[in-house]
């Protein structure tokens, strides 16, 4: 069996600015943020980090604020069958309960890495896809995800001879 040789790189994802709705329910389709398809068909055991950062801003006015938005990431192959979900994360800023808040602007950063090591998937490309899956909110008078980035750093895995 021949060795593959592996470079690291660095692939840069897509971004989309969806309508995002006051209330998501986790029956309805996921609204998708960001994707980056990479192309592992040369390489040995590959490792794929995928990172997504944004920027949550969001005005809070009257009685027991809440924004809770749940984000997931999948990863597709070329068969849609495959897909898979990776890993969940959840963002939420609540105000303790009974608490009035007059008006409280405010702008959050996220970041959410994850690192997909492959072992024996046989697929030319991948696409990790970063989605909301629900989101609830309370005395939320708006909010906005911007500046939103998704990459994937491919690296492979060094084997002892």
């Amino acid at each position: 069996m021949e060795n593959k040789t592996c470079t690291p790189f660095l692939k840069r994802g897509r971004t989309f600015n969806p309508v995002l709705p006051d209330q998501l329910a986790r029956s309805e389709p996921p609204i998708v943020l960001a994707e980056v398809t990479v192309d592992v068909s040369d390489l040995d055991r590959p490792c794929v980090l995928v990172k997504f950062s944004e920027f949550i801003q969001f005005s809070l006015l009257g009685l027991n604020p809440k924004l809770d938005i749940f984000y997931r990431l999948v990863r597709k192959t070329n068969q849609p069958e495959d897909a898979q979900i990776l890993q969940e994360w959840e963002f939420l800023f609540e105000a303790a309960q009974v608490t009035e808040i007059a008006n409280l602007d405010t702008n959050q950063p996220t970041v959410l890495n994850f690192c997909d090591c492959l072992e024996d998937l046989h697929t030319d490309s991948l696409t990790y896809s970063l989605e909301i899956v629900e989101i609830v909110t309370n005395s939320v008078k708006s909010y906005s995800i911007m500046n939103k980035s998704l990459s994937a750093t491919v690296i492979c895995e060094e084997v002892s001879p």
